[in-house]
């Protein structure tokens, strides 16, 4: 590959994450809910944990899910999804460019720390399997960057937006609405700035470790890109040992003694092509493995099949049980709620639980400002989950936007008039706790608004 072909690809590379961070972003910060689904569905199609989840729950397309492009992408270049697809890779590439600016030194090889990466890749599988996606929702890299975007950046959104509004108004421009703040939740967001935070220092020190050894993402697309068609090599006989790609390498996967590069953690950047400059540095088709494609001791393979082989030997019926917390309003008698409201479309706690991974993606794009996260409100197995609650509003009779924006297939997609038949909850009447005993007050909303 020629030099101005090596160049090409990390601008290609650029090129394509910064789409996708911008549009993925820009459907998190859409508080007036301008984009149309099919751009919205487009753009999350790629984002692997979401499609393989919606696939997992009957919602995929078979052998066209995003996922299985995934999987196809790595098994020819590598982990191109990380530099490619990933918004979260993104803005941790962007970070590094921060560090290198900042006149930090550059990288250096690192260890691959294969104990730590399997472990939590492994823990999360079992999870998984016995009914929690508590470490995939606390993991997986585009809920993370979902939920910082929803929790931190879009309150800011619509505070500017509706100050934007008033401000006009006062010069007789009404153009811009104003949008309803939707619900907060302080412990939310702690968690949310703390993730991220963690995350962003990370990078900034240690580039892309996050990727090879918390993401579960990264550590089952590390394991299949061993195998990868095209990869990256190193020329013994021309490299000069200059430490040139060693030192851009974000990743810590080239051994420039050893003339070596670990394909299992290479996230394909391609910026030790741009930086070789005897050429030594290759992104080739290879038929059989050579030296420099080390794919690491059969003995590590074998314990982690091993590993798996265990995981899948565990059966879902020990799924444990976990006591549904109460939810108490302050009323004249209080409401207590033994579960938790799940959105139209979800089926059942059971269902819902099981393939929402808490990117918060409805709760932005819901116009009824009604679906509220929370730490723990479907307890150990819900963590993050959002709930259905009508402390601010009320759900839409004709409202179908959740079911359509849900890119895991936890919430179904539903016609207007399934919608209207489906039942989320029964309604109970506590008279003591109306207005219209409480306030001495006349009101008949209920009446107005019941189909």
């Amino acid at each position: 590959m020629t030099a101005r072909g090596k160049g090409r690809l990390s601008r290609i590379r650029r090129w394509v994450s910064g789409v996708m961070l911008v549009i993925v972003g820009l459907i998190f910060l859409d508080i007036h809910g301008l984009m149309p689904s099919v751009l919205v569905k487009a753009a999350l199609y790629p984002q692997f944990i979401p499609s393989l989840m919606k696939s997992l729950v009957g919602q995929g397309a078979g052998l066209v899910s995003g996922f299985v492009f995934v999987l196809l992408l790595t098994v020819l270049f590598g982990r191109v999804y990380c530099s490619f697809l990933c918004p979260l890779g993104t803005v941790m590439d962007l970070t590094v460019r921060v560090r290198n600016r900042s006149g930090k030194p550059r990288f250096a090889y690192t260890g691959p720390m294969n104990t730590l990466r399997y472990m939590v890749l492994s823990l999360t599988v079992v999870l998984f399997l016995t009914g929690s996606l508590v470490l995939v929702n606390f993991l997986d890299p585009y809920s993370l960057f979902g939920r910082t975007l929803s929790a931190l950046v879009r309150p800011f959104a619509v505070l500017a937006n509706n100050g934007l509004s008033r401000l006009l108004e006062t010069v007789g421009v009404y153009g811009l609405k104003p949008v309803p703040v939707y619900a907060f939740s302080l412990s939310v967001t702690v968690v949310a700035a703390l993730s991220i935070l963690g995350i962003l220092i990370l990078a900034f020190r240690k580039g892309r470790l996050y990727c090879n050894i918390l993401c579960p993402v990264g550590a089952f697309l590390g394991l299949l890109s061993r195998f990868q068609l095209w990869r990256f090599t190193l020329d013994a006989k021309t490299c000069t040992s200059c430490g040139l790609c060693e030192r851009v390498c974000k990743s810590g996967c080239i051994d420039v003694p050893n003339k070596t590069v670990a394909l299992d953690r290479c996230v394909g950047c391609f910026n030790c092509l741009d930086v070789c400059p005897t050429g030594s540095v290759a992104f080739a088709l290879k038929n059989t493995p050579g030296e420099s494609g080390k794919r690491g001791s059969n003995s590590t393979r074998r314990k982690f099949l091993g590993m798996l082989v265990l995981i899948l030997a565990v059966p879902t019926a020990l799924v444990a049980k976990v006591n549904r917390p109460l939810v108490f309003v302050k009323n004249t008698i209080p409401v207590k709620r033994k579960h938790p409201v799940t959105p139209p479309g979800s089926r059942s706690i059971d269902h819902f639980t099981s393939a929402c991974t808490a990117c918060f993606l409805c709760v932005t794009r819901c116009p009824g400002r009604v679906l509220e996260p929370g730490i723990a409100v479907y307890g150990k197995e819900g963590a993050l989950m959002p709930r259905l609650s009508n402390r601010q509003g009320f759900c839409n009779f004709d409202c179908t936007v959740c079911g359509e924006v849900c890119p895991t297939g936890a919430i179904l997609p539903l016609s207007r008039e399934e919608k209207k038949k489906v039942q989320v909850g029964q309604v109970r009447f506590i008279r003591e706790n109306c207005i219209v005993i409480t306030q001495k007050t006349e009101c008949g909303a209920c009446s107005e608004h019941c189909p």
